[in-house]
């Protein structure tokens, strides 16, 4: 036979759960081990395999602000169109 589960909020408020849903608010609250930290020799052999791996390509910075510079011309004409029909 399957009971409810009586699930008590930080506010003291109480809910009914059916076992279904208790068990999926128990997954979900389960305390998860830590992903492992690398060694400091591992986090360096990392970081040297990564360094200039997206290099090829166009600079992220450069496109960055490329389109931050388009970003403030829109936002420059849109303050124009609004001060001129005001």
């Amino acid at each position: 036979m399957l009971t409810e589960a009586r699930l008590v909020t930080p506010q003291g408020k109480t809910i009914i759960l059916s076992s279904d849903d208790y068990r999926k608010v128990a997954e979900m609250l389960a305390v998860r081990e830590p992903s492992p930290r690398p060694s400091p020799t591992e986090a360096r052999a990392l970081a040297i395999e990564l360094c200039g791996k997206y290099a090829d390509g166009r600079s992220l910075t450069q496109a960055l602000l490329e389109e931050r510079r388009k970003e403030l011309q829109r936002e420059e004409a849109r303050i124009r169109r609004y001060a001129r029909n005001t």
